[in-house]
């Protein structure tokens, strides 16, 4: 148990790292996109962030586990537009 506890911890913290490095590197790039956006820059860094995050987290225990995560992080972004444009019909 305490070594499936440490194995837990670690992971959880490089997965949370490098997910909140893809936040502010999405923040960061927001600001240099020719339309502006309120945190969407953060939301796509994010789901980048989190696919990093999962493959690295995946490679222990399988190659092909690994890039599948990634894979399906990656492919999970396409609904951010779908989002994007529901928010604005909401607002507008």
């Amino acid at each position: 148990m305490t070594e499936n506890l440490t194995n837990g911890l670690i992971f959880g913290v490089i997965d949370n790292a490098v997910l909140i490095v893809g936040a502010f590197t999405g923040l960061e790039v927001e600001k240099y996109l020719p339309f502006r956006t309120v945190g969407l820059g953060a939301v796509i860094g994010a789901g980048c962030g989190n696919a990093v995050s999962d493959l690295l987290g995946g490679l222990p225990i399988d190659l092909g586990f690994a890039v599948g995560t990634f894979a399906g992080c990656l492919a999970a972004l396409i609904i951010i537009p779908a989002f994007v444009a529901a928010k604005q019909e909401v607002t507008d």
